[in-house]
């Protein structure tokens, strides 16, 4: 298993130049948060742009300010959550060396097989609700999964399954030696708050994607 934690952002964003497979910031869980997030959940969304590192808080802003009801943005805890999103997207532009990344935020994930991302790497940070479900390569039957075999046969040791926690800050390295990982089952029953920050190139990809088949597949 191939794995770095740190609690430090400048840590982290060495993360690109390290040979781990998932990168790990720790983060507590900040009071007040609980509260927000139930509200928050209580009606389902999803929203996406692309949010440049010089103006990330501006950008992120305007990107829920049409999508989220006036009760959330009147909430103490709204602009400190917009300032920790904003903090985190400009960081991944410092790791993705990059003056623009690709944003999405939502309440509902349907990843439910194991996969690995076909992008060279993606941050995720679960706000709300049960963090991403991994698997360490040990526990992991690579053939099976190759193969297109169900999870249970993927799974060789459901002992060694691994979740993020809440806020937590997540890499994951993409590619063939990237980790398996997926959407819990309670956030596939259940709502919860994740964010996922994507490479320029692939957002781009995706953007034009969207407007050739009108929808967007995620």
């Amino acid at each position: 298993m191939s794995i770095f934690r740190t609690d430090s952002t400048e840590e982290l964003k060495g993360f690109t130049k390290r040979s781990e497979q998932l990168g790990i910031m720790e983060r507590k869980v900040p009071a007040g948060a609980e509260i927000f997030f139930d509200k928050l959940m209580s009606t389902p969304f999803k929203i996406f742009g692309k949010v440049t590192k010089d103006s990330a808080l501006k950008d992120i802003r305007e990107i829920l300010t049409e999508e989220l009801s006036d009760e959330i943005k009147r909430d103490m805890f709204y602009e400190s959550w917009l300032s920790d999103m904003a903090m985190i997207c400009e960081t991944f532009c410092d790791m993705e060396d990059s003056d623009c990344i690709g944003f999405w935020l939502g309440s509902n994930r349907g990843c439910r097989r194991y996969h690995i991302d076909n992008v060279p790497q993606r941050m995720l940070v679960t706000y709300a609700g049960k963090g991403t479900e991994w698997l360490p390569d040990e526990a992991a039957d690579r053939e099976a999964f190759a193969s297109g075999e169900p999870n249970e046969k993927i799974v060789k040791d459901r002992s060694a399954i691994q979740f993020l926690n809440q806020w937590d800050v997540a890499v994951f390295r993409g590619g063939p030696n990237g980790l398996l990982h997926r959407t819990p089952d309670a956030a596939l029953k259940g709502p919860s708050i994740l964010m996922r920050l994507d490479t320029p190139s692939f957002w781009d990809y995706f953007l034009k994607h969207q407007e050739q088949n009108g929808h967007m597949a995620l």
